[in-house]
């Protein structure tokens, strides 16, 4: 039976010549886990986007671009770019709809409304946007762990870090996202 990793190496170095074919057979090679990393992102934006929605978006997303890939945790890290942007742009269209387009949402009873539970994903993203200007490093392994659901010791080999340095730029990013969603909720009207 051929060794995966080093099928996965031959799709990946015919994808930087741009074969189609190619990226094909890698997107089928490597599909259960993104569905996988998909739903696991997803699960609490189920109103957003579907899990299939969402894999075959960042499929469609990714296959014509031919890019140059130079490895599968490149592949990954452009994936969750991929997602990240198709689940804000999709939160986005939701948001809008749910405003009515410049309708005020009225209810008869106050005590009767229901309190938007879902997380703000554009909201988050913007936060996500100011972290990367600041600290890079910490906003790629958020969006790797939260966008991709990569778990620390893939990222930590990815960035060539310590499982212990990733682990710890999770907790400050977090805490500064937190933060920044902390302000931006208090800004609001």
């Amino acid at each position: 039976m051929p060794d995966p990793d080093n099928c996965t190496a031959a799709l990946l170095d015919r994808c930087a010549h741009g074969d189609q074919d190619a990226y094909d057979a890698l997107f089928g090679l490597i599909y259960a886990d993104l569905r996988r990393r998909a739903r696991m992102l997803s699960e609490g934006h189920a109103a957003t986007l579907s899990t299939t929605a969402l894999v075959h978006e960042a499929y469609l997303s990714l296959a014509g671009a031919h890019l140059a890939l130079n490895d599968k945790a490149h592949f990954f890290r452009i994936a969750a770019r991929a997602m990240r942007r198709i689940l804000i742009d999709a939160s986005r269209r939701r948001n809008a709809d749910k405003r009515g387009a410049g309708l005020e949402s009225v209810t008869l009873d106050p005590a009767l409304a229901v309190q938007e539970r879902d997380l703000d994903l554009v909201a988050l993203d913007q936060a996500l946007d100011q972290l990367t200007a600041i600290e890079p490093r910490m906003a790629q392994v958020v969006e790797l762990h939260f966008y991709a659901g990569l778990e620390f010791v893939a990222i930590a080999q990815m960035l060539e870090l310590s499982e212990r340095t990733v682990a710890r730029d999770w907790r400050v990013a977090r805490a500064l996202l937190q933060q920044s969603l902390a302000d931006d909720a208090v800004a609001r009207p």
